[in-house]
């Protein structure tokens, strides 16, 4: 089959998409305007984690923190403010002197300050200077999958060099991050796909491409989070046009006390709440009132600081995972009850999504909710029959070539590569997808606009989601080290959800679950191919080791091996269905169909799971709730599915799990990279599986913590009460100037102390002498911010003018009192 070329993607799905110009603010009284810190450089050394709070100093630059670097290859500073010193005296000098000029600076700057103009210049943090980044957290260190990937390319083509008699010094050095080419043949599709330019030509391989961009994408989100609660504000204006919501405050400081790492990726909510913001307030109510009777529902009723369950309707409590749901859901609101105003808010009890709102109207909403207007058409059929196809852009692909496809490809953002829309090959291949949505099902489907709080959905749907509690405390079981685990092939059990209910109308054997039991234990006799790293083992008969690593830039570059497919199978992977037919109808035999098509396993303790190095997980009814359990082992995930959830965006293909195709048609590649082939089963990128694994487990305890569950949850409140609250209510957050008096003060004395070590440093002898001649009492030194402003002459014109010396006496005579 040809490969097809993507149609252009909708740009009002897409999560940083600015908003629409001309940006309207809704009236408001005057405040006091914004007033911006400093603005950062461009060499800026992010700390990881801004688990700072406005109340608390952070630490300085001398402090120890965990990095990339070893303790050995650090340079140890020279200025040690620990000890009374004479350079301690004179670094005092010169931090006045960049008080003064920092200060002065951003008094110019405060009346150019606003709430919707301006932004923040983020430093970026690139792969060439791994070395220089604060990586790690001493709770749980990530690590460098790229520097993993050298290790164990080295590694692999030294083995290889050996068993052909090759000197290792033919070999050129695999440590350096150029052996990964930035220019390659691979193209990054906008489904989210990287499409591989051809299986046979010898290019570089696509999977140290993905590992590069994805570590690249961790720095750079973490280089770009907001530090304080002024630039948090900052950035909010700037991606979704409005104020934050009532409480932003609060919530921040919530944020940065639990040490949140990435406090600004919360898009998702936006997403889920933009069409929202065109209802009128009236309309808003009647809607809210109307999914609080719906049948199968329980509603959170907040009042006078206090959460309570409404159940309404009793047939829903007949499922027994009603009410622990409506527990788990009361439970994290408890947190930041006392924050929120009155207000009820209403959750579905099933796994899977409800509202299939048409793109069109979708659209036309967000719109006009960005222009902070309403809209007056307000008469939406709620048919109960839902056509997919509605929710896509006119132009998509799902709707302009149902057959698109690409060809051999990898998943690199797991948000596109799940759009339907842009990649119909997942509608026949997913069980949400295959049943029919009609007024009989369950659940029902909804095709207006309703306020519905839903622990699942996909990217044509229009639910709100939540953060599920379900199986989060399950506990990983006995996880044996990645040295001592004894198989290394892609393991899974589970039960065959997916369908509401199978019957023979219904193509059930497409079923995502159903077909991983069948591809994972074909025994076919047919010949199967997938790529392979090409180490110089004897892919091209034509080539010898050392020709081949001297080509393609001296990466890597890939072939092609072809096996049996039972072979193949048997060597990669261990996953079966377990258990029973379920789900599935016994009257019209589709039940003793299944009991017969399928070689059921027995159900595995994670025990037993966990001796696999690579676990996979996949959709059920609904999202995946082993996710979290699998993520906390010692063992790499391999994650594929249509749902989106509420982590998505803190979670980082390629750097702290791997993600693949639904169709399946990836995962002999990957694991052909990462454990070896039937062929060559030493030859596996080991040590770079082990990294990602680690980084899996980090991402868990760092943020996928209860803490996290509850920040996202407080965050979707507060937007929440701002558009259920009354008319003429104001709910939104005004940043008063005086609160970024403390945290400028902080963030002014850190960057000081950091630039004033760098002067004192590039000092000479001479200087420091006479430095110390100008230098009054001690005590008469003052690092007051204030006095530093008072004072700042002499310093701000010596520094703009780039005479260091005179910046530092003149601080000091600013700081006589």
């Amino acid at each position: 089959m040809t490969p097809s070329t993507a149609a252009p993607r909708n740009p009002y799905k897409a999560p940083h998409t600015p908003p629409v110009s001309p940006l309207y603010l809704p009236d408001t009284p005057i405040r006091t305007p914004i007033r911006i810190p400093p603005a950062l450089t461009d060499d800026y050394d992010f700390p990881e984690s801004p688990s700072r709070t406005t109340y608390r100093r952070r630490p300085s630059r001398s402090s120890s923190r965990p990095s990339l670097t070893s303790d050995d290859e650090r340079k140890k500073a020279k200025f040690t403010p620990m000890f009374r010193t004479l350079r301690r005296a004179i670094a005092c000098v010169v931090i006045l002197g960049l008080l003064g000029v920092i200060a002065s600076r951003t008094i110019r700057r405060k009346d150019e300050a606003s709430l919707g103009l301006g932004g923040f210049r983020f430093g970026e943090l690139k792969i060439e200077k791994r070395d220089e980044i604060d990586f790690d957290d001493p709770t749980c260190p990530f690590v460098s999958t790229v520097e993993a990937y050298h290790r164990d390319l080295k590694r692999l083509r030294h083995h290889v060099a050996a068993k052909k008699g090759i000197p290792f010094s033919s070999f050129p050095n695999s440590t350096d991050s150029d052996t990964i080419p930035t220019k390659h043949r691979h193209r990054f599709s906008s489904t989210g796909h990287l499409l591989v330019s051809d299986e046979s030509d010898g290019g570089p391989h696509p999977i140290p491409q993905l590992l590069l961009r994805g570590e690249e994408k961790w720095q750079d989100l973490l280089s770009s989070q907001s530090k304080s609660l002024g630039e948090a504000v900052l950035e909010y204006t700037r991606r979704y046009g409005r104020r934050p919501p009532k409480g932003f405050d609060v919530w921040w400081e919530f944020a940065m006390d639990n040490a949140l790492v990435l406090p600004d990726e919360y898009d998702r909510i936006n997403l889920d709440l933009a069409p929202f913001f065109a209802l009128p307030k009236k309309e808003m109510k009647r809607r809210m009132q109307m999914v609080e009777d719906m049948k199968e529902t329980f509603t959170l009723v907040v009042q006078d600081g206090e959460v309570s369950i409404q159940i309404k309707d009793q047939g829903g409590l007949k499922w027994g995972g009603t009410r622990p749901r409506a527990n788990d859901a009361a439970s994290l609101v408890e947190t930041f009850v006392d924050i929120l105003p009155d207000l009820k808010a209403t959750f579905s009890i099933f796994d899977q999504p409800q509202i299939y709102l048409s793109w069109a109207r979708r659209g036309s909403l967000i719109d006009l909710g960005l222009r902070n207007l309403h809209t007056n058409n307000l008469r939406e059929v709620d048919d109960g029959h839902v056509r997919l196809s509605r929710s896509c852009a006119p132009d998509s692909n799902f709707r302009t070539n149902p057959d698109f496809y690409e060809g051999k490809s990898f998943v690199y953002d797991t948000v596109e590569s799940g759009d339907m829309c842009q990649n119909p090959y997942l509608v026949p291949l997913h069980g949400l997808t295959l049943e029919p949505h009609e007024k009989d099902s369950h659940p029902r489907p909804h095709t207006q606009l309703l306020p519905l709080f839903s622990l699942a959905k996909t990217s044509i749907n229009s639910d709100i989601l939540i953060t599920p509690l379900d199986q989060f405390f399950d506990s990983p079981g006995q996880d044996p080290k990645w040295e001592e685990k004894r198989s290394s092939k892609l393991a899974w059990r589970g039960s065959p959800t997916g369908i509401s209910m199978m019957t023979k109308d219904l193509p059930w054997r497409d079923a995502h679950r159903i077909r991983l039991h069948h591809f994972a234990n074909n025994r076919s006799l047919s010949p199967t191919s997938y790529i392979v790293p090409d180490l110089g083992q004897g892919l091209d008969p034509n080539a010898t080791a050392s020709q081949r690593h001297t080509s393609s830039d001296e990466s890597l570059s890939f072939g092609k091996e072809e096996m049996l497919t039972k072979v193949a199978n048997n060597f990669f992977f261990d996953m079966k269905l377990a258990g029973d037919p379920i789900q599935c109808s016994e009257e019209d035999g589709t039940c003793e169909d299944m009991e017969r098509e399928i070689s059921w396993a027995p159900y595995q303790r994670a025990d037993t799971l966990n001796r696999h190095k690579f676990l996979l997980d996949i959709d059920g009814n609904g999202w995946s709730g082993r996710f979290r359990r699998l993520m906390s082992t010692n063992s790499v995930v391999i994650k594929t599915g249509i749902f989106t959830e509420w982590f998505q965006p803190h979670l980082i293909p390629w750097f702290m799990y791997i993600p693949s195709k639904l169709d399946f048609t990836d995962l002999a590649d990957i694991l052909a990279f990462f454990r070896g082939t039937p062929k060559h089963p030493d030859l596996g990128f080991d040590e770079t599986a082990k990294a990602l694994a680690r980084n899996g487990q980090c991402f868990v305890q760092r943020m996928f913590r209860i803490e996290d569950l509850q920040a996202y949850m407080m965050r979707l409140f507060l937007e929440y009460a701002r558009i259920a609250a009354d008319e003429g209510e104001d709910m939104d957050f005004y940043f008063e100037e005086d609160m970024l008096d403390e945290a400028e003060e902080q963030r002014i004395r850190v960057e000081a102390e950091h630039e004033a070590e760098q002067i004192v440093n590039r000092l000479s002898d001479e200087q420091l002498e006479a430095l110390e001649r100008e230098v009054p009492d001690r005590s008469q030194l003052s690092l007051s911010h204030k006095s530093a402003v008072r004072g700042k002459g002499k310093a701000v014109d010596a520094v703009e003018d780039g005479d260091e010396w005179q910046a530092g006496t003149g601080a000091h005579d600013a700081a006589l009192r």
